[in-house]
């Protein structure tokens, strides 16, 4: 039986060039990214979601996990950066679920969907013997979510670094899953992309509720989602 996967969601990053919001609490109507994130995932069937939330957010990224009924891994840091959040969720997951292999993603994702992830996850399944990371490439960009196997999450975890980092000084390449959609790859960074975001969605509303930021947010109507998002040309921030 293959291992069970629990996946570990960044979100504690401060969105400065959003306006200082969290974005993983922006809605579409109503529904926030993380929780459509986290639906996604238990739609793909992993067994376990964690949220790693922390700096001037951490409170309402805290009520936002209780709502998606996950678990929280909270920083102690005022500004954590990803590579923080990242050795945060490696260093948890080894000490309290060591069987378990780990997915690490991004919280600000619009676009990636369950059937996106169920298909990185039938690849790991069906992975060649000896692959330990897997992760997904759209038209040569890297994207997310990464995928680790137990033995090296626990290897990771013990050198301290961040994943880049940490594969480096293990010598490990993650195998490439090709992707076609755009899903992995499009995430939601700087004020160009919410307004290509806006672009392609109709008539649906899109905003960050009170209090998901120091300042008030503005609010943004949006469009529902297109059949054609090939402009949408994001470029992630890659956890490797």
């Amino acid at each position: 039986m293959p291992a069970p996967i629990h996946a570990t969601v960044l979100a504690a990053g401060l969105g400065r060039r959003l306006g200082s919001r969290a974005k993983a609490a922006l809605e579409i109507d109503g529904v926030s990214l993380l929780e459509r994130l986290v639906a996604a995932l238990r739609a793909t069937g992993v067994d376990r979601v964690d949220v790693v939330v922390g700096g001037p957010h951490q409170a309402v990224l805290t009520a936002l996990a209780a709502r998606c009924d996950t678990g929280v891994i909270a920083h102690r840091l005022a500004a954590p950066d990803l590579i923080d959040s990242q050795r945060l969720a490696l260093a948890r997951h080894a000490a309290e679920a060591p069987g378990a292999d780990l997915m690490l993603t991004v919280a600000d994702l619009p676009w990636l969907t369950a059937a996106d992830l169920s298909g990185l996850v039938v690849t790991w399944h069906q992975r060649p013997p000896g692959t330990e990371a897997m992760r997904p490439v759209v038209a040569g960009t890297v994207g997310h979510p990464l995928l680790l196997a137990a033995p090296l999450t626990a290897r990771l975890a013990a050198t301290g670094a961040g994943v880049r980092e940490g594969l480096a000084m293990l010598g490990t390449r993650p195998q490439s899953w090709l992707c076609a959609a755009r899903g992995p790859v499009d995430d939601l960074d700087t004020p160009e992309h919410l307004a290509r975001l806006r672009q392609a969605l109709a008539p649906a509303w899109v905003d960050w509720p009170p209090g998901a930021s120091e300042r008030a947010a503005d609010q943004f109507p949006i469009d529902e989602l297109q059949q054609n998002r090939s402009f949408l040309q994001a470029e992630p921030q890659s956890l490797i």
